[in-house]
Protein backbone atom coordinates (compact mmCIF):
# COMPACT_ATOMS: atom_id res chain seq x y z
CA UNK A 1 0.00 0.00 0.00
CA UNK A 2 1.47 3.40 -0.72
CA UNK A 3 -0.02 6.41 1.37
CA UNK A 4 0.93 10.16 0.34
CA UNK A 5 0.80 12.76 3.40
CA UNK A 6 1.16 16.45 2.83
CA UNK A 7 4.18 17.35 4.98
CA UNK A 8 5.82 20.53 6.79
CA UNK A 9 8.99 18.75 5.98
CA UNK A 10 10.70 15.59 4.21
CA UNK A 11 10.69 12.23 6.90
CA UNK A 12 7.72 10.28 8.84
CA UNK A 13 9.38 12.60 11.67
CA UNK A 14 7.85 15.17 9.94
CA UNK A 15 4.07 16.83 10.86
CA UNK A 16 1.30 16.03 8.71
CA UNK A 17 0.50 19.62 7.11
CA UNK A 18 -3.31 20.79 7.73
CA UNK A 19 -3.03 22.38 4.19
CA UNK A 20 -3.12 20.17 1.19
CA UNK A 21 -2.88 22.57 -1.52
CA UNK A 22 -0.24 24.85 0.46
CA UNK A 23 1.70 22.21 1.93
CA UNK A 24 6.27 22.35 1.33
CA UNK A 25 5.72 18.48 0.57
CA UNK A 26 4.57 14.96 0.09
CA UNK A 27 5.80 12.38 1.80
CA UNK A 28 5.20 9.25 0.17
CA UNK A 29 5.21 5.73 2.53
CA UNK A 30 5.68 2.23 1.05
CA UNK A 31 3.57 0.15 3.39
CA UNK A 32 4.25 -3.61 3.49
CA UNK A 33 2.59 -6.44 6.02
CA UNK A 34 1.57 -3.29 8.35
CA UNK A 35 5.15 -2.30 8.31
CA UNK A 36 6.69 0.61 6.60
CA UNK A 37 9.10 -0.35 4.19
CA UNK A 38 10.08 3.05 2.62
CA UNK A 39 9.98 6.53 2.41
CA UNK A 40 10.58 9.32 -0.15
CA UNK A 41 8.92 12.90 -0.59
CA UNK A 42 8.79 15.45 -2.87
CA UNK A 43 8.34 18.92 -3.19
CA UNK A 44 4.93 20.06 -4.02
CA UNK A 45 4.24 22.00 -7.05
CA UNK A 46 1.18 23.81 -5.76
CA UNK A 47 3.07 25.38 -2.87
CA UNK A 48 3.81 28.53 -4.92
CA UNK A 49 0.82 28.62 -7.31
CA UNK A 50 -0.85 31.84 -7.36
CA UNK A 51 -4.41 30.04 -7.61
CA UNK A 52 -5.38 26.48 -8.52
CA UNK A 53 -3.18 25.42 -5.79
CA UNK A 54 -5.22 22.40 -4.36
CA UNK A 55 -5.75 20.93 -8.20
CA UNK A 56 -2.53 21.56 -9.16
CA UNK A 57 -0.99 19.25 -5.76
CA UNK A 58 -4.12 17.16 -6.30
CA UNK A 59 -3.15 16.08 -9.99
CA UNK A 60 0.64 15.46 -9.04
CA UNK A 61 -0.33 13.61 -6.01
CA UNK A 62 -2.72 11.64 -8.54
CA UNK A 63 0.11 10.57 -10.90
CA UNK A 64 2.25 9.56 -8.05
CA UNK A 65 -0.91 6.83 -8.00
CA UNK A 66 -1.14 6.23 -4.34
CA UNK A 67 -3.82 4.58 -2.29
CA UNK A 68 -4.15 6.55 0.05
CA UNK A 69 -3.91 10.29 0.84
CA UNK A 70 -3.60 11.69 4.10
CA UNK A 71 -3.74 15.32 5.11
CA UNK A 72 -5.74 17.72 7.57
CA UNK A 73 -7.96 19.76 5.42
CA UNK A 74 -8.37 19.76 1.40
CA UNK A 75 -10.50 22.29 -0.67
CA UNK A 76 -13.54 20.76 -2.64
CA UNK A 77 -11.80 21.20 -5.99
CA UNK A 78 -9.02 19.06 -5.17
CA UNK A 79 -10.93 16.52 -3.03
CA UNK A 80 -12.97 16.32 -6.06
CA UNK A 81 -10.03 15.13 -8.40
CA UNK A 82 -8.68 12.89 -6.20
CA UNK A 83 -12.40 11.33 -5.42
CA UNK A 84 -12.42 10.59 -9.70
CA UNK A 85 -9.20 9.30 -9.50
CA UNK A 86 -10.26 6.51 -7.22
CA UNK A 87 -7.63 7.81 -4.39
CA UNK A 88 -9.45 7.71 -1.12
CA UNK A 89 -8.59 10.61 1.39
CA UNK A 90 -8.30 10.62 5.03
CA UNK A 91 -7.86 13.16 7.46
CA UNK A 92 -4.82 13.28 10.34
CA UNK A 93 -2.67 15.45 12.47
CA UNK A 94 0.69 15.43 14.26
CA UNK A 95 3.55 13.69 13.49
CA UNK A 96 3.33 11.59 10.03
CA UNK A 97 4.37 7.90 11.83
CA UNK A 98 1.54 8.22 14.60
CA UNK A 99 -0.58 9.18 12.08
CA UNK A 100 -0.11 6.26 9.49
CA UNK A 101 -0.75 3.79 12.79
CA UNK A 102 -3.75 5.46 13.71
CA UNK A 103 -4.79 5.03 9.45
CA UNK A 104 -4.09 1.69 9.66
CA UNK A 105 -5.50 0.92 13.19
CA UNK A 106 -9.36 3.00 11.74
CA UNK A 107 -9.10 5.60 13.90
CA UNK A 108 -8.94 8.65 10.90
CA UNK A 109 -11.86 9.67 9.12
CA UNK A 110 -12.52 9.61 5.76
CA UNK A 111 -12.81 12.94 3.69
CA UNK A 112 -15.56 12.57 1.28
CA UNK A 113 -17.82 15.59 -0.60
CA UNK A 114 -20.82 12.90 -0.57
CA UNK A 115 -22.52 14.31 2.22
CA UNK A 116 -26.14 14.82 2.30
CA UNK A 117 -27.50 18.31 2.95
CA UNK A 118 -30.62 18.29 4.99
CA UNK A 119 -32.97 20.55 2.96
CA UNK A 120 -34.63 23.69 3.83
CA UNK A 121 -38.34 21.95 4.06
CA UNK A 122 -36.54 19.78 6.75
CA UNK A 123 -34.75 21.91 8.48
CA UNK A 124 -38.00 24.07 9.20
CA UNK A 125 -39.84 21.01 9.72
CA UNK A 126 -36.61 20.15 12.40
CA UNK A 127 -36.68 22.91 14.51
CA UNK A 128 -35.61 26.26 12.09
CA UNK A 129 -32.79 27.00 9.58
CA UNK A 130 -30.76 28.74 12.17
CA UNK A 131 -30.41 25.76 14.10
CA UNK A 132 -26.53 25.71 13.61
CA UNK A 133 -26.55 21.95 15.82
CA UNK A 134 -29.01 20.49 13.50
CA UNK A 135 -26.65 20.88 10.33
CA UNK A 136 -23.67 20.16 9.15
CA UNK A 137 -21.26 22.69 9.46
CA UNK A 138 -17.62 23.79 10.28
CA UNK A 139 -17.01 26.39 12.27
CA UNK A 140 -13.85 28.42 12.42
CA UNK A 141 -12.22 30.29 15.20
CA UNK A 142 -8.55 32.11 16.45
CA UNK A 143 -7.16 30.44 19.39
CA UNK A 144 -4.62 31.49 21.64
CA UNK A 145 -3.64 28.40 22.70
CA UNK A 146 -4.06 24.53 22.06
CA UNK A 147 -5.79 23.05 25.38
CA UNK A 148 -8.43 21.61 23.27
CA UNK A 149 -12.11 23.16 24.21
CA UNK A 150 -10.41 25.02 27.29
CA UNK A 151 -8.25 27.10 24.53
CA UNK A 152 -8.70 30.55 24.82
CA UNK A 153 -10.44 32.87 22.31
CA UNK A 154 -7.62 34.98 20.55
CA UNK A 155 -8.68 38.72 19.81
CA UNK A 156 -6.49 39.01 17.28
CA UNK A 157 -8.06 36.83 13.91
CA UNK A 158 -5.24 36.70 11.43
CA UNK A 159 -1.87 36.22 14.11
CA UNK A 160 -3.57 34.21 16.52
CA UNK A 161 -0.90 30.98 17.14
CA UNK A 162 -3.79 28.63 16.67
CA UNK A 163 -7.10 28.07 14.98
CA UNK A 164 -9.85 25.82 15.90
CA UNK A 165 -12.08 24.09 13.51
CA UNK A 166 -15.46 22.40 14.97
CA UNK A 167 -17.44 19.74 13.05
CA UNK A 168 -21.19 19.95 14.02
CA UNK A 169 -21.75 17.07 12.75
CA UNK A 170 -18.82 15.21 14.34
CA UNK A 171 -19.26 16.90 17.02
CA UNK A 172 -15.48 17.16 17.20
CA UNK A 173 -13.28 20.12 17.26
CA UNK A 174 -9.66 19.83 15.59
CA UNK A 175 -6.80 22.63 16.64
CA UNK A 176 -4.46 23.48 13.63
CA UNK A 177 -1.24 25.91 14.61
CA UNK A 178 -1.84 28.73 12.49
CA UNK A 179 0.67 28.81 9.42
CA UNK A 180 -0.73 31.29 7.42
CA UNK A 181 1.22 33.25 4.84
CA UNK A 182 0.58 37.11 4.91
CA UNK A 183 3.08 37.87 2.35
CA UNK A 184 1.59 35.51 -0.57
CA UNK A 185 0.90 38.25 -3.18
CA UNK A 186 -1.52 35.97 -4.74
CA UNK A 187 -3.85 34.52 -2.02
CA UNK A 188 -4.57 36.63 0.56
CA UNK A 189 -5.11 34.37 4.32
CA UNK A 190 -9.28 34.68 3.67
CA UNK A 191 -8.16 33.11 0.73
CA UNK A 192 -5.77 30.56 2.41
CA UNK A 193 -8.56 29.78 4.92
CA UNK A 194 -11.34 29.60 2.71
CA UNK A 195 -9.39 26.68 0.49
CA UNK A 196 -7.59 24.64 3.51
CA UNK A 197 -10.82 24.40 5.72
CA UNK A 198 -13.50 25.87 4.27
CA UNK A 199 -15.60 26.93 7.08
CA UNK A 200 -19.36 27.98 7.21
CA UNK A 201 -19.23 30.21 10.02
CA UNK A 202 -15.96 32.26 11.07
CA UNK A 203 -16.27 33.06 15.00
CA UNK A 204 -14.26 36.28 16.12
CA UNK A 205 -13.64 39.16 17.71
CA UNK A 206 -11.49 41.58 16.03
CA UNK A 207 -11.11 41.32 12.29
CA UNK A 208 -9.91 43.71 9.88
CA UNK A 209 -13.24 45.31 7.30
CA UNK A 210 -10.95 43.88 4.03
CA UNK A 211 -11.56 40.70 5.36
CA UNK A 212 -14.66 41.39 6.03
CA UNK A 213 -15.11 42.10 2.67
CA UNK A 214 -13.19 38.96 1.44
CA UNK A 215 -15.15 36.52 4.01
CA UNK A 216 -18.82 37.88 2.32
CA UNK A 217 -17.56 37.70 -1.18
CA UNK A 218 -17.50 33.61 -0.43
CA UNK A 219 -20.66 33.32 1.55
CA UNK A 220 -19.17 32.60 4.78
CA UNK A 221 -20.89 34.00 7.85
CA UNK A 222 -19.37 35.80 10.36
CA UNK A 223 -20.21 35.67 13.97
CA UNK A 224 -18.97 37.08 17.30
CA UNK A 225 -20.05 36.88 20.95
CA UNK A 226 -18.63 37.17 24.39
CA UNK A 227 -17.03 34.19 24.47
CA UNK A 228 -13.63 33.32 26.32
CA UNK A 229 -12.61 29.77 25.25
CA UNK A 230 -13.86 27.30 22.34
CA UNK A 231 -15.96 25.50 24.45
CA UNK A 232 -18.14 28.13 25.25
CA UNK A 233 -18.41 28.98 21.78
CA UNK A 234 -19.17 25.73 20.78
CA UNK A 235 -21.93 25.45 23.39
CA UNK A 236 -23.84 28.65 22.47
CA UNK A 237 -23.52 27.85 18.53
CA UNK A 238 -26.95 29.26 18.40
CA UNK A 239 -26.46 32.22 20.16
CA UNK A 240 -23.69 33.34 18.60
CA UNK A 241 -24.11 37.56 16.75
CA UNK A 242 -23.69 38.59 13.49
CA UNK A 243 -21.17 40.85 12.35
CA UNK A 244 -22.31 43.43 10.63
CA UNK A 245 -22.22 43.38 7.07
CA UNK A 246 -22.42 39.34 6.66
CA UNK A 247 -24.69 36.84 6.63
CA UNK A 248 -26.65 38.51 4.05
CA UNK A 249 -26.96 35.73 1.70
Amino acid sequence: MKIVISSDDTSIESNVDQRFGRCKYFVIVDIENNKITNVESVANEGYSEGHGAGIKAAQQVGNLKPDKILTGNIGPNALNVLEQLNIEVYQGSGRIQDAIHKLQEGKLEKLSQNVNEIPRQQQEEQGGEDDIMKENKKIFMPLLNDNGEDSEISEHFGHAPFFGLYDTKERRLTIIQNTLDHSDPNKSPVDQITEAFNPAIVFTKGIGSRAIELFNEKEICLKTGDYKTAKEVINNLNNLEDIAGSCGH
